[in-house]
């Protein structure tokens, strides 16, 4: 253990190489989110602006949710399946959320999304709908951009995640504090920094990788219009990251019917990015952990590997969460957070401070079922999820009404909880497939 504790055994290493680059490239949306909403945070209206942008980029990210499994399905089939074909079903996925991006943004549909769903008005809403029009084309964006990403996993040029990653980060921040000095508004500086950003970064990586996007083994011939094979191992896959996309959206349509609509969406999103951020080595583990698997590595020592990580964050969550000159530093000196918004922003963190080792383990058993290629449990999982979220939700709406942080305590409540038992039934779902 104490040579594992200092990185010395090799297997440690091999993780860790893997780890990380794919970690901050599936993490840069937390990072990115803070320095954001810091920046949002030092507008003339900072509760209005990092809601409006939260709102909105919830309702892209939400369009765009094919990007939060695009990368294992490259991962899984790109080295002995004809490239082409991925390429075609990639692109085919991008094409049908932009023209549901359009629709729903474009049209009238947009009025009844907003009004009667998210229960937006006044200028809460009016932000919502014109950032929503600034970034209709981010989930195009994102699709492509984490199928390029896996393709440098799967080629091991892992390095290249690196470079366009931090590229994305540099330009989202420099065209935030270009558009703050402009004077532009919140919302406006959050999606146009982050919409040029994705798109300059896409570019990048996509120039990157051009040598491993020719298949010489397979021709180009009407094969690869069908994909029926990839829809029917993607369908679980996409169902499974409705839900992750689906939560911030649900909590947001909660929490705006609740008092001080602003404040409480502005902490929630302000505290589970902070959070995403401090736990970005758990975002990279389910990548890692398919990958160390398809080089043969042993089951009992990928779970080892994994749980290692899952217990460093939680430690550090501890830290920030409940030692007070950490925390006030982090929310207060960084971030600007003053009064109510401080408090309710803690509250959230601190609600999430104890998911590390369940997040872990919601990948490692998430790994072992995509491994097996038989992604049906995954379906059973997020129905429980979806399941335990509205019961979350309704419940703390009902006992909480009375408290002073009470869309903090919901809002917070309903990640942590949902986050929770998802590794709980995905470990149930898992435990009797064949490890590896």
């Amino acid at each position: 253990m104490i040579k594992n504790l200092f990185f010395l055994d090799k297997f440690y290493l091999t993780g860790f190489i893997l780890l990380i680059p794919t970690s901050i490239n599936l993490s840069i949306t937390q990072f990115l989110s803070p320095v954001l909403n810091a920046i949002m945070g030092r507008t003339e209206r900072p509760e209005l602006s990092i809601s409006a942008f939260s709102i909105a980029f919830s309702i892209l990210f939400l369009i765009a949710l094919p990007n939060l499994r695009i990368q294992q399905l490259t991962i899984v089939y790109y080295k002995n399946f004809n490239k082409y074909k991925i390429h075609f079903f990639v692109v085919l996925l991008s094409i049908i959320c932009l023209f549901i991006s359009v629709i729903i943004i474009f049209t009238p549909i947009s009025s009844f999304f907003l009004g009667n769903i998210f229960g937006t008005k006044g200028d809460l809403r009016d932000s919502v709908e014109k950032g929503l029009r600034l970034g209709f084309y981010i989930p195009v964006l994102l699709i492509l951009k984490m199928h390029l990403y896996g393709i440098s996993i799967v080629s091991y040029r892992s390095s290249l995640i690196w470079i366009g990653t931090i590229f994305g980060f540099l330009s989202a921040c420099l065209l935030a504090v270009f558009f703050f000095i402009l004077n532009y508004e919140g919302y406006q500086i959050g999606m146009l920094s982050f919409s040029i950003s994705l798109f300059l970064e896409t570019l990048l990586i996509f120039f990157l990788v051009r040598k491993y996007l020719i298949d010489t083994d397979h021709k180009l011939d009407r094969n690869i219009f069908f994909v029926g094979d990839l829809f029917k191992f993607f369908t679980p896959l996409l169902f499974a990251a409705f839900l992750p996309a689906f939560t911030l959206p649900a909590v947001n349509a909660c929490l705006t019917r609740l008092e001080n609509p602003e404040i409480s969406i502005s902490a929630v999103n302000v505290g589970f990015g902070i959070f995403g951020a401090v736990s970005f080595t758990i975002n990279g583990c389910q990548s890692t952990i398919l990958s160390l698997i398809s080089n043969g590595y042993k089951f009992a020592r990928i779970r080892e590997f994994s749980y290692f990580v899952g217990f460093i964050t939680l430690i550090i969550c501890s830290i920030i969460a409940w030692i007070n000159p950490i925390n006030e530093f982090i929310f207060v000196d960084l971030f600007n957070l003053q009064g109510n918004l401080y408090k309710s922003t803690l509250l959230v963190f601190r609600l999430l401070s104890f998911l590390p080792p369940f997040l872990v383990m919601e990948q490692l058993y998430v790994g072992i079922i995509m491994n097996s290629k038989s992604t049906n449990p995954i379906i059973y999982i997020n129905l429980c999820r979806f399941l335990v979220l509205i019961m979350t939700l309704g419940t703390g709406i009902l006992v909480f009404k009375n408290f002073e942080s009470y869309g903090a305590i919901v809002g917070g409540s309903a990640w942590s909880l949902t986050l929770f038992f998802e590794a709980i039934f995905a470990w149930l779902f898992a435990r009797k497939i064949a490890k590896p």
